[in-house]
């Protein structure tokens, strides 16, 4: 895996440490800003997690290297979007640090085999995907989605 490339994401979120990790580890809920993928996992190092469709079939899924709620989760990543990921697994680690009435959370998202489409593809994605999170836990609602992704096309 390399570790050269690398993708930080740094976000203030009005929020609380813990509804921030539900927010993560619900699948409930992130089926609502994670393009309609509802994360599964039992949430222990060593665990393997997925994020799946409604029809069932699994966009992306990786092994839980660390958790520590509701501080830090790192968890490799391999991708499903496109079929069979030719990409080696990379690794994501949210951290989160409270700051009063809002906590920073900072993703990132590393080890890739290059500037590959993957590492293309997820630094819109996650983008994409905390804009919406903070959406939705500030105001009850998440992106539209569909609008945003056709903004980044």
């Amino acid at each position: 895996m390399s570790t050269t490339l690398q993708h930080v994401y740094r976000v203030y979120i009005r929020t609380t440490p813990q509804r921030l990790w539900q927010a993560i580890t619900n699948g409930d809920l992130t089926k609502l800003y994670f393009f309609g993928g509802a994360v599964q996992s039992d949430w222990r190092a060593g665990s393997a997690m997925r994020y799946a469709g409604d029809d069932g079939q699994s966009m992306l899924e990786g092994e839980i290297f660390e958790i520590d709620p509701p501080r830090k989760l790192v968890h490799s990543f391999i991708h499903h979007w496109e079929g069979e990921s030719k990409d080696p697994p990379s690794r994501v680690t949210y951290e989160i640090e409270p700051h009063g009435e809002t906590c920073l959370l900072t993703l990132t998202h590393e080890h890739f085999a290059g500037e590959t489409e993957l590492a293309k593809s997820t630094q819109r994605g996650w983008s994409l995907i905390l804009s919406s999170m903070k959406s939705l836990l500030e105001t009850g609602k998440p992106l539209a989605m569909s609008d945003a992704v056709a903004a980044t096309a």
